[in-house]
């Protein structure tokens, strides 16, 4: 018997349309009678899609712009309300795979696994998921396809959640709307003692965050402040490590960057932080 799987999707002035798994999602969707589609749309307006009219497909509209957390604390409310047994996220620049996409319909469900996470690449490197007992920085290694109890972290998108592991979190923390919420996640599950298992398929995602270039400087902003957050607020014991790659940031974007604000807004958090505010 095969899973009932909640497939999660946010959106962000992206017509879901043109999407890169819109076409696999289109025809499980027509296939697969154990597959729902909850769509979470943060645009400034409105859409209309053909799939939203179907009785599996859910789709909620917010020009509030809230980002990821309020999401998918709105899609765990729909995985309980048609007693789903997988949580699949997937972010709008994912290219899902269909062999894993069938594979999770076949996933034998584990005690104890806390996500099963896809390796993950963004122009031809792995991105996700890294080792993460040391603070994350370019130098931080990548597990191969295993069980691990071991501290891992991954990307949000691609990541399946059982049901059993929405029981153990309650709810994403809404501390994170957006930026390192995947962070928060995999750190609580390592604090609640699950094992993550890495699958071995791979997708493709395009990770923006990687080109300053693609980076406004209010999102850069919400992502200094997110990693601060985690590291005085939760993750505390890497928070010396946060320090110190704050200021070797900044002075690799000072002369790598063309943007000016990115490094004076690294190097200002970095000043805060020493200074204990």
């Amino acid at each position: 018997m095969e899973n009932k799987l909640v497939v999660t999707v946010v959106l962000y002035q992206t017509e879901f349309s043109q999407t890169p798994s819109y076409a696999l999602l289109k025809k499980y969707l027509s296939s697969k009678k154990e597959m729902f589609l909850f769509v979470y749309d943060n645009s400034e307006k409105a859409q209309t899609n053909e799939l939203f009219n179907q009785m599996n497909v859910t789709y909620v509209h917010d020009k509030t712009n809230p980002g990821l957390a309020k999401a998918y604390n709105a899609a765990i409310q729909y995985l309980k309300d048609v007693k789903g047994e997988l949580l699949l996220l997937l972010d709008q620049d994912t290219l899902l795979e269909e062999a894993y996409f069938q594979a999770l319909f076949q996933l034998e469900i584990a005690k104890g696994i806390g996500a099963y996470v896809p390796l993950i690449k963004s122009h031809d490197r792995q991105i996700s998921p890294v080792f993460s007992k040391k603070y994350i920085n370019r130098q931080s290694e990548y597990p191969v396809a295993g069980t691990y109890l071991d501290s891992v972290m991954a990307i949000n998108s691609g990541t399946v959640l059982p049901k059993q592991t929405i029981t153990y979190i309650g709810s994403f923390n809404t501390d994170f709307p957006l930026d390192f919420l995947d962070h928060w996640l995999f750190w609580e599950l390592h604090r609640q003692h699950k094992k993550i298992e890495v699958l071995n398929f791979e997708l493709n995602h395009d990770l923006s965050v990687l080109d300053y270039r693609k980076v406004s400087d209010k999102r850069y902003d919400s992502i200094i402040h997110a990693e601060t957050l985690f590291y005085t607020k939760y993750d505390q014991s890497k928070l010396n490590s946060h320090k110190k790659q704050l200021l070797l940031r900044t002075i690799k974007q000072f002369f790598c960057v063309r943007n000016r604000k990115i490094w004076q807004r690294t190097f200002s958090e970095y000043v805060s932080l020493m200074r204990g505010k």
